[in-house]
């Protein structure tokens, strides 16, 4: 285990001036997999030849996250796949859903298209899921980078939340399932414009460098809609993954075996970098990437290339 800190360079004026909509490239095959009522939808860019990355998005979240990674430089030298989680998207919500679930049929995915060994990128709310893909598939999984990575939102952990956060323990925690599914049908049924209002009205709360990528005029609509893809199912994903991250996910991060990089911006007031210290700590081979001024939406799309190069090495 180990900590270092990663070079900014002004890496948010560059960002601002370089990204553009036209770097960002539509998938090359989009398809469904799995069992009737357990289907993973899927995209993917790059030669099948390249070596894999899979994507496992954050919270909320879809595939078409993986769109904003096309713009790497190294784009060319592997094979992306993306997918919505259960819940999220056009991938069917599954009841019982459990990251080692998950994980099991991410393996039954590989095998299908004959792939052997991955690398696995994961962001913020997707860590539960990376990690869980880690432990059940072993030596298949080549290393893994998770940006942001939230870990278990338990009450050990609860003075290090953000106040959304706490308010997402707290009712998932003490509000019965019945009321608190009937309120966020209400708020879906009122229309995704009054969600769009309800996840993006503090933009202001903000840090500085997630501001600036909110308000860029290619990434920001880009993300924003990419988020209003993952709910247009309903709540169903939202309030599984606060039931995940609510309590233990199932398995022992020393379990892992894989090389795994924890990425976290010192400028990150969605997710707290305790959580990346508690991953760091229980990781047998992890280090911790810590990057200056960069914020939770920021660090993912200012230094995609250095994320991409680390995991590809």
């Amino acid at each position: 285990m180990s900590l270092r800190y990663a070079k900014s360079n002004n890496s948010l004026l560059r960002f601002v001036i370089k990204f553009s909509l036209a770097e960002m490239k539509n998938p090359d095959r989009e398809y469904c997999f799995g069992k009737p009522s357990q289907k993973l939808f899927l995209q993917e860019w790059g030669s099948a030849s390249k070596p894999t990355i899979l994507l496992v998005h954050g919270f909320p979240g879809c595939a078409e996250h993986g769109k904003l990674l096309t713009s790497t430089v190294h784009l060319s030298d592997f094979r992306l796949i993306s997918f919505d989680r259960p819940g999220y998207g056009r991938s069917d919500y599954q009841k019982n859903l459990t990251p080692l679930k998950l994980a099991s049929q991410i393996k039954q995915l590989l095998d299908y298209l004959k792939i052997d060994k991955i690398k696995v990128l994961s962001v913020s709310g997707g860590a539960p899921y990376a990690m869980a893909i880690a432990f059940l598939l072993k030596e298949r999984v080549e290393k893994i980078s998770s940006v942001a990575g939230v870990a278990p939102l338990t009450i050990r952990n609860f003075k290090f939340m953000n106040a959304s956060q706490k308010k997402a323990w707290m009712l998932r925690n003490f509000v019965p399932s019945p009321i608190l599914n009937y309120g966020l049908n209400r708020m879906w049924k009122s229309g995704l414009n009054k969600i769009d209002d309800f996840l993006f009205s503090g933009l202001e709360n903000f840090s500085l460098a997630d501001q600036i990528v909110f308000k860029h005029p290619d990434v920001g609509p880009a993300l924003i809609s990419s988020i209003k893809t993952s709910l247009q199912a309903g709540p169903a994903g939202v309030l599984h993954d606060m039931k995940v991250y609510s309590k233990s996910w199932g398995f022992s991060l020393k379990g892992i075996k894989c090389p795994v990089t924890l990425w976290h911006g010192s400028a990150d007031d969605v997710v707290h970098v305790r959580f990346t210290q508690d991953m760091n700590r229980r990781i047998p081979q992890s280090k911790v990437n810590m990057v200056p001024a960069e914020g939770h939406y920021s660090l993912p799309m200012n230094f995609r290339d250095a994320i991409i190069s680390d995991l590809l090495v």
